[in-house]
């Protein structure tokens, strides 16, 4: 079944972080190193979940996907569900950390078992009261201080180059929602070492100069052939795109990802390096 490009609200949750708990592990190989205060900087650090307890049993994420949570400089929790890309506020003051109400795409992944993961995944998300973070591990626990999530910290890999790598387009973020491309769409950016962006914007081609330093970026106004396709939304995304494009301040990379922010931090477009 094709995605469709649809957003949701998750309920707020609230974390109390334990800087003198040390929760105990019901699930086995929860935390592999000893714990260290809470109140560590979680800024820049992406987790991967390991495992999760529901109804009182233990269980392993499938093998045939990567549910994460990253910790952005911006306030803001992203992240992949397993299918879907999801996104939240985050705050710490002292030993408590709230998170907001959250957001995801709304697609729909037919591999054997993945919603399903899924709806459990954010369920115990929403559950969460105590965090305790390893050097490795990092661990959610109910308001029972049993744990329900364990996660293990991502180590980054080298990332691609800005310049001559084909990005694709994989989630459009506005004020309060996180949408996925509209189903039967690419979207693409190639930035090239002389300053110039070419890609494809859902319809029509487009291009502009841009300008980076360190991680700073200026787009400057996009020109594009003037097609027009048929079918929902496609026009209304790819004026969007563009607009967000003419938004952008900086840009992060990391291992296979881009991301474009803008001004204030707050994440504009989402891509992954076209396989």
């Amino acid at each position: 079944m094709e995605p469709e490009k649809k957003t949701r609200k998750l309920p707020q949750l609230t974390v109390v972080a334990g800087l003198m708990i040390l929760i105990p592990l019901i699930a086995a190989g929860c935390i592999g190193n000893s714990p260290v205060l809470a109140d560590i900087p979680l800024n820049g650090t992406g987790w991967t979940l390991t495992g999760y307890v529901t109804n009182g049993t233990s269980l392993q994420t499938l093998n045939n996907t990567m549910v994460t949570m990253v910790f952005s400089n911006e306030g803001r929790i992203t992240g992949s569900a397993g299918c879907n890309h999801y996104f939240a506020t985050y705050e710490i003051k002292g030993a408590t950390i709230t998170i907001g109400q959250a957001g995801s795409t709304e697609m729909y992944c037919s591999a054997a078992g993945v919603m399903e993961q899924e709806g459990t995944y954010l369920t115990l998300l929403g559950k969460a009261s105590l965090v305790t973070a390893g050097n490795d591990t990092l661990t959610f626990a109910d308001s029972n201080g049993s744990p329900i999530l364990s996660f293990a910290r991502i180590v980054p890999s080298a990332p691609e180059p800005l310049a001559g790598t084909t990005w694709t387009l994989d989630s459009i973020y506005t004020v309060d929602a996180v949408s996925s491309v509209t189903a039967g769409t690419i979207i693409t950016a190639v930035f090239d070492e002389n300053g110039r962006l070419t890609g494809s914007a859902g319809c029509n081609h487009y291009f502009a100069s841009y300008n980076v330093t360190g991680i700073s970026m200026s787009i400057g106004p996009a020109g594009s052939t003037k097609m027009y396709c048929n079918g929902p939304d496609v026009m209304l995304q790819e004026t969007t795109y563009l607009a967000s494009l003419s938004r952008a301040a900086a840009f992060t990379i990391i291992g296979d990802r881009l991301s474009l922010a803008d001004a204030n931090g707050a994440t504009l477009l989402s891509f992954t390096k076209e396989s």
